[in-house]
């Protein structure tokens, strides 16, 4: 049974048009949004990170039921996906995010900005000091 369904899908082909298409099988698509609801992040670290483990704790770490969706574009710059602008922008409002040590700055996505437009260099972090008279 199994060889027959593996046989029928090498056999399947698209047309160009077909190809394009995207179809969503999801239910209750109102609140999914496109590519407001995005973000560009860029992993700050000296050695090749394991990013399946990053995406994993990520997306514990930010508390969501919603989906997430992590494309890399390159060696460091990630693009996430969320289901809608609200998910991303509380992510986004409680930043720094950080694995193993590394800072992880996101930004908001833009449509049709080049990564180089991105600024990664510049994130605000909150600092706590203690004991000034």
């Amino acid at each position: 049974m199994d060889e027959d369904i593996n046989d029928m899908l090498e056999r399947l082909k698209f047309s160009e048009e077909e190809s394009k298409r995207v179809i969503s099988t999801k239910r209750n698509n109102e609140n999914l949004q496109g590519y407001e609801a995005w973000a560009v992040g860029k992993i700050m670290a000296k050695e090749k990170l394991n990013q399946e483990a990053m995406y994993r704790v990520l997306k514990s770490l930010w508390f969501t039921k919603d989906e997430v969706s992590f494309v890399a574009l390159n060696e460091d710059v990630i693009l996430e996906k969320f289901e809608n602008v609200k998910v991303r922008s509380r992510i986004l409002n409680l930043m720094p995010w950080f694995f193993n040590q590394c800072l992880f700055a996101m930004l908001p996505f833009i449509k049709g900005q080049e990564l180089d437009g991105y600024d990664f260099n510049i994130t605000p972090f909150w600092i706590r000091i203690f004991n000034i008279p």
